[in-house]
């Protein structure tokens, strides 16, 4: 049985490994040239979309770079959460990350745009969206935060699982619910009229077993492949949010790799996006028929009362108002 000291020291020296990079990647270019492994990391299980799309990145960045930029990646948060994992992009101990775009809002504010609540049209308005912006938008991060996001991870609209059914804001009130650890997140769940708990999404299984949560948000996809419907009877089409994550590197790392290795990781990031969008709209399909199958009882909401309890809300968060208005003019 792995015991929790298994797990803090795996994790130990896993990064203890990644740590020597450092030397390898500010070594003279002849160097550079030879094979240098990284390690990336997901919170997810292997059978997520955001494993299968950081897994998908690290084998395409492997081909397109002959082999020179190897990723060993680590999932269902043996590394960690997701904010560890930035915090592992800026000590050097981890070249990329995969975390939902909003959690660089903690070195980047502007960053929690993306958890901005019902601002994209539908699926394919996001993903344009996000292939559109990414560049501009990399580019700012990296210069404010030394994060650079490289490209999106696609994932279905967020809804909510819970011990109970909900149709409206009304039946909100006091619900103990999981966010991700956020600003936005938690004003848009006491909007609704929840009381929100920021928690890493590893802990999130074990919170509502234990009775610590009712309920919490995510794709569909993720909610079934964590197990949540296991301790989770209801389910929600509240959409209220369309979060991609991303595959984030550090800007130290990043501007230490030759030319073309950067061009690899950027073309990587974006054959990812490419490859992952129509996979994810296909298997969220099959996902739902695996869920109906589980007897998990599913509604629809009323999303204008939802809406209604955000009017205003933009006055709280002014430093999201340049994207805001950014993504108003993509069709």
């Amino acid at each position: 049985m792995t015991t929790l000291f298994d797990r803090k020291a795996t994790r130990r020296s896993v990064l203890a490994g990644a740590a020597g990079m450092a030397g390898l990647i500010a070594a003279p270019a002849v160097l550079r040239a030879q094979t240098m492994k990284l390690i990336g990391a997901s919170a997810t299980p292997t059978t997520d979309f955001i494993a299968q799309s950081l897994d998908f990145f690290a084998a395409r960045l492997k081909e397109l770079t002959k082999g020179q930029l190897d990723t060993t990646n680590h999932h269902a948060g043996s590394l960690g959460g997701e904010r560890d994992h930035v915090e592992s992009l800026l000590n050097g101990s981890m070249q990329f990350a995969s975390p939902g775009g909003a959690i660089v809002g903690g070195w980047y504010k502007p960053a929690e745009v993306w958890t901005y609540p019902y601002m994209f049209k539908d699926v394919a308005h996001k993903d344009r969206v996000m292939t559109a912006l990414m560049p501009e938008y990399g580019e700012e991060a990296a210069a404010q935060s030394k994060l650079r996001p490289l490209g999106a991870i696609p994932r279905m609209p967020r809804m909510l699982s819970s011990s109970r059914l909900v149709k409206g804001p009304a039946d909100m009130k006091g619900f103990k619910v999981r966010v991700p650890e956020t600003t936005m997140w938690r004003r848009t769940f006491e909007r609704f009229g929840a009381s929100p708990t920021p928690l890493p999404w590893p802990e999130v299984f074990q919170a509502l077993k234990s009775g610590i949560i009712e309920g919490q948000e995510n794709p569909m996809a993720l909610t079934y492949n964590g197990g949540i419907f296991d301790v989770n009877n209801h389910f929600a089409l509240t959409e209220h949010m369309m979060q991609d994550n991303q595959v984030v590197t550090s800007e130290a790392f990043f501007r230490k790799i030759n030319d073309e290795q950067r061009k690899a990781v950027l073309q990587a990031a974006r054959d990812m996006e490419d490859a992952m969008r129509a996979k994810v709209i296909a298997d969220d399909k099959e996902i739902l028929a695996k869920v109906q199958a589980k007897g998990v009882k599913i509604n629809e909401v009323d999303k204008d009362a939802f809406r209604k309890t955000l009017e205003g809300m933009e006055t709280e968060f002014p430093h999201v108002k340049k994207w805001v208005e950014r993504i108003k003019t993509i069709a």
